[in-house]
């Protein structure tokens, strides 16, 4: 493994931990048509996203009503609650952009827990980290209209830009973003036809694209 490679979240232990990182670290390809992060290879395996987007979802089969719970973007981490637990994690994945991570396996994940409790802070934080956005997530979905929550997602998007350079939601269809805020594509293109009335969005047909930030600061201010 290349020791130029982008590490993320396990870059501050590169120093003393680099010799297993090159040993046991593999630089892998994912596409739509060559998905890793299947449970079963979650068994195995440890992910962290190096670039590229993969969603975490659950279905209905009855309703053909999805709900995303992670959308996986650069410096992610996957899957924690395996790594965490040793079972199985019957969610779904899917490619949406393809891309690169790292994985390593995942008992060494573990070892390495054993011995560096800084890491093992490191872990248990990210953990942190997703449990409040399931939470954030969940409250959302029960207290607040649809149109706050792509709001709220808009918002979120700028912040992840900044952040970390990603735009959420580039090339997602209506649909995939209806996912992320527990809703149908119906709903989402007439709400992104508002905000573009509204002279909140660009008026763009491949992505969207936030023309007024602070205008959808107000908007949240107002609900």
């Amino acid at each position: 493994m290349s020791r130029e490679l982008y590490l993320g979240p396990f870059e501050p232990f590169a120093p003393y931990l680099r010799e297993e990182f090159e040993k046991y670290g593999e630089i892998i390809e994912f596409s739509k048509e060559d998905n890793p992060f299947e449970p079963e290879n979650c068994l195995k395996w440890f992910f962290i996203i190096v670039s590229g987007k993969v969603k975490i979802y659950d279905i209905n089969f009855e309703t053909n009503r999805e709900q995303t719970l992670y959308l996986l973007i650069r410096g992610d981490m996957y899957d924690v609650i395996t790594l965490l637990d040793n079972k199985e994690h019957t969610l779904a994945s899917e490619v949406l952009e393809k891309g690169k991570a790292i994985r390593f396996p995942i008992d060494m994940v573990r070892k390495w827990m054993k011995t560096s409790p800084s890491f093992e802070q490191l872990i248990y934080k990210y953990v942190a980290v997703q449990m409040r956005k399931i939470e954030e997530l969940a409250l959302d979905l029960s207290l607040l209209d649809t149109k706050h929550r792509l709001l709220k997602l808009l918002l979120k998007n700028v912040e992840t830009i900044n952040a970390k350079g990603v735009d959420l939601l580039d090339k997602l269809s209506h649909t995939e973003i209806a996912t992320l805020i527990g809703t149908v594509r119906h709903i989402i293109d007439r709400h992104i036809k508002e905000l573009k009335k509204e002279g909140v969005l660009e008026k763009q047909k491949r992505t969207v694209a936030l023309k007024n930030a602070k205008k959808v600061l107000e908007m949240l201010e107002n609900y």
